[in-house]
């Protein structure tokens, strides 16, 4: 019989136009599918072509061969890898794969994208270069990525079972709305080419992210205060207290904690790999890497711009002052009262004060004695009103009153405010001329001549010049810094457009083509360039080399609330938006910033394997374990305090060391400055319209307390106690007593509470109103949680490790 490969070479002209046909129709297919697909295609391929040949000398070889082809898919399929299968999220709503999870999270992208794009489409070409994206339009509920992707899936469930329907007209109006009816169809149509997606698709896209967003909206719960927790917000701000503390490292004491095994290293691996630090509370361990960004920008440094700056010249100084004299320098800006002296003006001792009596005129004249130059009178008043002088009767020696002395309180304005309630009499009476006695003529006590005549406005001397030439100075150099920036946001949109628009057969300038470039500006016009290394949110608020993390985006309405800080600007952005520049400035340096971002990884589950890992699984594990020893060690400390009973807190625990042991290092104590729960930010200050920030307020004794460190002090500690309290990030132990509260008795407490009822807490500068809106967004991720719980959510993002690196 002959074998497989003869009957083969015996049939091959006949073999080949069924395979040719199958081939064609295979490799057009193929085309379309991916690499993945190619199984079924191959077994198609081959089945097909065997039972041709097994059915052609029987007449039935086209009939076969759709057989076999039949059976060559299936058997492909059998085969065909199952990549993309894992369940990354089992919920009872649904489960998701790692595909399809895929799938939203671009989704979420492209539809981000498409906003910010048509968004800059829709604004005229002189708007563009200072225009930011519309934060409100972007979609996302403000957590991490694989959590609000999340989210986003379970408000869409709820969606379906509320029958929520979004139309294409909703979809169209919901462009047009944040467009301001300005996107043309042609832009339109540009932005989806570029993006890579049909009008269809990205209708489908959008339509999806706003029933999620109605169903956020719909269901979230809304807080509504009550005046207790208002009266809990005031107190937070005006109670004041002073701590005598001592600190305990907990680093100390991990001496006394044995390594961990790798057994213990496995475990707390696998428990915390999918968890951030600090992500269940503050101190809390985990290990899943943060998002990081690397981060390119052009700096404007406001000391290096001022020498660009030219002199400014004594004829400048002396045109400023002659245009600016009426409305800056003028001695009395307010007009003269009839009822109130000039502001700001002395009083001579020669001349009355507002409380004093006026001496009564001489009998027989109507006329008051005019004022001379030499002895300026102010403006008569309610209290210095002359009125005729009653009948008196003559003074005896126990009426006379006492002179007061020149440095006596009550000659203070003071004094004004007493003689208007009428709760003294006047301190000198006035007493009547004797018939026929010659006029009795006032004489001052201490007689001194009396000041000039205020000039109308401040001589230009040598203070002055200075304090002229210092404003021109500063408002040229901040006119040049913002020339400068300008140019420099420009420069880096042209190039923007460059890299991410490429003209027809012009290939975009590379990363390093791009850095060379931007070097080369900077150093033509005088700037500073620099590149980040990859960062996380929380390394570059903290770095001192960069000053990202301290800008935020220029106020151009200085009616605006908060402006969006250069972290929220780099992190809230979609992971593959890059080279898109922004502008920004820092208070702090005063320096004026053009930055985009060059690179952006997602958060990442880390590989056990890794040193650096193995180091934070080793540090974190026994730093765990030295928690409760200098715990322990604050209470024997705290009770030797106790005991020591009047003595102070230096006197008890003198000679004592932080772990105990005798070779170790000495406490010591420090008192602290007097302090509030939380205190209003200073940062951004140079919008002075923008609304306050509340924060926890910073204690010079304690290395970053938390709120639950504040809680205990002001809530659960009186004057006196002593408290063993663990700082934010649970690194340090401290032992703690209540020196002086400002109240400290219920007497107090009513009279602040009083004060509390007169407050207006709802006005626009009110640093009350940011922290109900700090306890909805609490009320929003605690409701979110509890959707999760829920639908009983459980998460399997360890496959997704080698996908984020490819988002990358």
């Amino acid at each position: 019989m002959a074998s497989p490969l003869e009957l083969f070479r015996k049939n091959q002209k006949v073999l080949m136009v069924p395979l040719t046909i199958l081939a064609m129709f295979a490799f057009i297919v193929m085309d379309q599918l991916n690499p993945n697909q190619f199984p079924p295609i191959l077994g198609m391929l081959v089945f097909g072509g065997l039972f041709w040949y097994l059915g052609k000398d029987r007449g039935k070889g086209m009939l076969f061969a759709i057989i076999g082809g039949v059976v060559g898919l299936f058997v492909g399929y059998t085969v065909m890898p199952r990549q993309g299968a894992a369940m990354v999220v089992k919920t009872t709503a649904g489960d998701i794969e790692q595909r399809e999870f895929q799938t939203l999270v671009k989704n979420r992208q492209i539809a981000n994208q498409f906003v910010i794009r048509t968004y800059f489409e829709s604004l005229p070409e002189e708007e563009r270069e200072r225009a930011q994206a519309p934060r409100g339009a972007l979609f996302g509920f403000g957590r991490d990525t694989e959590d609000d992707i999340i989210l986003e899936f379970l408000f869409r469930k709820e969606a379906d079972k509320m029958k929520l329907v979004v139309s294409d007209d909703a979809v169209t109006q919901y462009v047009s709305r944040y467009t301001n009816n300005k996107l043309s169809r042609d832009s339109f149509k540009k932005v989806c080419q570029g993006i890579g997606v049909t009008e269809g698709q990205i209708y489908d896209i959008l339509r999806d992210q706003l029933k999620a967003r109605m169903a956020f909206q719909l269901l979230r719960p809304e807080v509504s205060l009550t005046p207790d927790q208002y009266w809990g917000f005031y107190k937070k701000f005006n109670v004041r207290e002073e701590l005598e503390v001592v600190a305990l490292p907990v680093k100390d004491f991990k001496a006394q904690v044995a390594a961990p095994t790798e057994a213990e290293k496995k475990a707390f691996y696998e428990k915390y790999k999918g968890v951030f630090p600090n992500e269940t509370g503050p101190g809390s361990p985990g290990l899943r890497q943060p998002q990081r960004v690397q981060v390119e920008y052009l700096m404007v440094d406001y000391e290096d711009t001022e020498k660009l700056v030219p002199p400014v010249t004594e004829a400048e100084i002396k045109a400023f002052y002659e245009e600016n004299k009426e409305r800056l320098y003028k001695n009395n800006p307010i007009p003269d009262s009839p009822d109130l002296p000039a502001p700001f003006a002395p009083q001579s001792p020669a001349a009355p004060k507002m409380n004093r009596p006026v001496e009564a005129e001489k009998p027989g004249s109507s006329a008051k004695k005019p004022a001379t130059p030499d002895a300026p009178q102010p403006a008569p008043t309610k209290e210095t009103k002359p009125k005729a002088a009653p009948e008196k009767p003559k003074e005896t020696p126990e009426k006379k009153t006492e002179k007061k002395e020149e440095s006596s309180a009550l000659d203070s304005e003071l004094t004004t405010f007493v003689s208007l309630l009428d709760e003294k009499p006047a301190e000198t009476p006035v007493v009547a001329p004797k018939p026929g006695a010659a006029p009795a003529t006032t004489k001052p006590e201490n007689p001194t001549t009396a000041p000039a005549p205020l000039e109308p406005y401040r001589p230009l001397n040598d203070d002055l010049k200075s304090e002229i030439r210092d404003q021109l100075l500063r408002e040229r150099t901040l006119a040049l810094m913002k020339e400068k920036i300008t140019a420099a946001v420009t420069y880096m949109n042209d190039l923007s457009y460059r890299i991410t628009s490429p003209a027809e057969g012009v290939a975009p300038p590379t990363p390093e083509e791009v850095t060379k470039m931007l070097k080369e500006y900077a150093a033509k016009h005088q700037l500073i360039y620099n590149i980040t290394p990859m960062m996380s949110a929380q390394e570059m608020e903290e770095s001192e080399k960069y000053p990202l993390g301290t800008a935020k985006e220029p106020s151009l309405n200085q009616f605006a609330a908060q402006p969006r800080t250069v972290i929220e600007q780099l992190f809230e952005t979609p992971v593959d938006l890059l080279y898109s520049a922004y502008e920004a400035e820092d208070s702090f340096s005063s320096g004026l910033i053009s930055y985009w971002k060059v690179k952006h990884v997602d958060a990442t589950i880390p590989k056990f394997d890794d040193p650096k890992i193995d180091e934070q699984i080793t540090a974190q594990l026994k730093l765990e374990a030295a928690r409760p020893i200098a715990m322990k060690r604050g209470e024997e400390l705290k009770k030797l305090i106790l005991d020591a009973g009047d003595k102070t807190m230096s006197e008890a625990i003198s000679s004592q060391t932080i772990t105990g042991k005798k070779e170790g290092t000495e406490l010591s104590t420090t008192t602290t400055e007097s302090f509030s729960w939380m205190r209003t930010s200073t940062a951004g200050a140079s919008n002075p319209f923008s609304m306050p920030r509340p924060e926890l307020s910073s204690i010079s004794a304690i290395d970053g307390a938390g709120n639950e460190f504040m809680e205990q002090i002001f809530d659960n500690m009186n004057d006196g106690d002593v408290g063993v309290l663990m700082n934010a990030d649970k690194s340090v132990c401290y032992v703690v007593k209540v020196m002086n509260r400002i109240p400290s008795t219920e007497g107090g407490l009513t009279a602040m509470y009083q004060e509390f009822l007169k407050t207006d807490l709802f006005f626009f500068f009110s640093p009350y109103l940011p922290l109900a809106q700090m306890e909805q967004q609490q009320t929003n991720f605690e409701w979110s949680r509890e959707l999760e719980e829920k639908y009983q959510v459980q998460k399997f993002f360890q496959e997704l490790a080698e996908t984020e690196e490819r988002v990358e």
